[in-house]
């Protein structure tokens, strides 16, 4: 059965080849994605990836098309042109914080863009006396009263009539040209939001303050690479779009998203869900079809909080929303996505038996390797990276996952492991002095604790600059932060009556299909993942 003619991407805009994605067989094929995957291209095709790796943009009609198949495929991302903000764009500053906090912002904003529409929402007191001496429109009350943030964005994507929406926090400084890298994604009609990236606004606190910004500023910050936004960072949108394992792919999906840029008329957001209905919003467009994109060229800057409750208490607030999203979208599974080697290789490390858990996670990779020379014709020593590649992606996701939801479990199973080691006589079959077997709970209890340390003493030596403390200060207070999002995570569901969050979701296997060459108009001969998942072949 054929599939439909992928619609071509606009006039003008450009596209650049994932950072993880490779180049082989002297670029006839390209290699990369999670799953892994290859896609073999025609001479005509060689030819325009070279160009848009020289900065070219699109031109012909085929150039479109097949760069329409390449970011389906997850494997590039489109690249527009800044564009100036016209009378279609209107800004939205929501919030009720400081009103020198809203003067700034403001003042910013009307530097750069003198002309710009603007509406303050959420604003009361001093901060909207200071909007409605500039001539500001100002949404301040809600029926019940003062508005939440939530109710206040919801208000200001009903208050805004202008085409294009975007909502920006109070207290967040917007950067030198953070409206134009944003917009040029919607000249593709099919771009319903856009996401800035989120950095660390500079502010004078001591080290205690800057650490707890910087582990702030972590979770906020979705990376330097661009991506598609799915639901739950899931893998797959349907047939293909692979999320590619770069920075984005490691994020964890549920943190609030604040600031973006919305189509007008797409979607609603409900103010129900709190600091998560943002993100129900994204996934809702997503779900539905529409392309949501995270764009890093378009940068904020946002106070981050530096007392440490109200870190843990940010950290809580992610977990807790994973029940109801879940609820919401239907989930009976709302955890991981793993393939079926790489959830039996996960349960068998849990069961103490990692070597074997790594074996049958081997196995696995050498099938999606052989299905990536038998499918396109990719060299072996080609093939081996990406599957290398996200075999760590796969063990670093289990790994995050086991700290932030099942922090409890692993907690007890490296307390309860150390104990037994102290006193060896108190497990029965193992005498004093006797050397543990292979079953002894220390080799547990001290995976366990790699699992919920290990990852935060790497992340303190990258960012040692940001933190002025040790690694052991650091990495507390990140197990801190782990811990508060697990009880997050459990009280979500206690509230909804749903074990969702803690349920690994399989990845589906796709149906193998085929695209006749005029579908691609000789875009792409061969797309091709493992044996019995997306195989795209050109009828000749």
């Amino acid at each position: 059965m054929a599939s439909p003619t992928p619609a071509p991407m606009p006039m003008g805009l450009g596209v650049e080849i994932d950072r993880a994605v490779r180049l082989t067989d002297e670029g006839h094929v390209l290699v990369g994605g999670s799953p892994p995957r290859a896609l073999r291209l025609p001479p005509q095709g060689v030819s325009a990836v070279i160009r848009w790796l020289s900065g070219a943009a699109l031109g012909r009609h085929r150039e479109r098309q097949l760069a329409r198949v390449l970011v389906e495929a997850g494997l590039a991302h489109p690249r527009p042109a800044p564009t100036a903000p016209g009378p279609d764009v209107e800004v939205a500053v929501v919030g009720s914080g400081h009103h020198s906090e809203l003067e700034t912002v403001l003042d910013l904003i009307a530097d750069e863009y003198p002309y710009l529409r603007l509406v303050v929402v959420g604003a009361v007191g001093l901060a909207a006396r200071v909007a409605r001496e500039r001539g500001l429109r100002v949404v301040s009350t809600s029926v019940d009263g003062p508005m939440t943030g939530a109710q206040a964005r919801a208000a200001a994507l009903k208050a805004c009539d202008a085409e294009i929406i975007a909502l920006l926090d109070a207290d967040t400084l917007p950067g030198p040209g953070w409206l134009e890298a944003a917009l040029g994604h919607f000249t593709d009609p099919d771009v319903a939001a856009v996401v800035p990236r989120v950095l660390a606004a500079r502010t004078r606190c001591g080290p205690r303050g800057m650490t707890v910004s910087a582990l702030n500023a972590l979770h906020a910050d979705r990376g330097a690479d661009p991506a598609p936004i799915l639901p739950w960072g899931q893998g797959h949108h349907g047939l293909g779009q692979p999320a590619p394992p770069n920075e984005h792919a490691s994020v964890e999906p549920l943190e609030p998203v604040r600031t973006l840029f919305v189509r007008r008329g797409t979607a609603d957001s409900d103010p129900s869900l709190g600091a998560a209905a943002e993100v129900d919003l994204l996934w809702r467009l997503a779900g539905e079809g529409w392309s949501v994109r995270y764009e890093p060229r378009s940068r904020v800057y946002a106070v981050m909080p530096t007392g440490i409750g109200s870190y843990l208490r940010a950290r809580f607030d992610a977990g807790a929303a994973a029940g109801p999203l879940a609820r919401r979208h239907g989930r009976r599974a709302a955890g991981p996505e793993l393939s079926l080697s790489g959830a039996a290789g996960l349960g068998l490390a849990l069961a103490g038996r990692p070597l074997t858990g790594l074996a049958v996670c081997a196995a696995g990779g050498a099938l999606r390797v052989r299905g990536l020379i038998n499918g396109a014709g990719v060299p072996a020593v080609d093939a081996l990276r990406p599957v290398a590649v996200e075999l760590v992606h796969t063990a670093r996701t289990a790994a995050r996952v086991a700290r932030t939801s099942w922090w409890p479990v692993v907690a007890a199973v490296a307390a309860g492991g150390a104990v037994a080691g102290i006193r060896p006589g108190a497990r029965p079959g193992i005498r004093s002095g006797a050397r543990p077997g292979p079953g002894w709970p220390g080799r547990r209890a001290l995976a366990a604790a790699a699992v919920l340390t290990v990852p935060h003493l790497l992340s303190w030596r990258r960012r040692h600059g940001a933190a002025p403390v040790g690694p052991v200060v650091w990495t507390g207070l990140s197990v801190a932060g782990d811990a508060a999002r697990s009880l997050g995570t459990w009280w979500g569901m206690a509230r909804v009556g749903s074990a969702a969050p803690l349920v690994p979701r399989g990845r589906p296997p796709v149906l193998s299909t085929s695209l006749q060459s005029s579908q691609v108009a000789g875009g792409a001969e061969g797309l091709a993942d493992k044996p019995g998942s997306l195989a795209v072949v050109s009828e000749r």
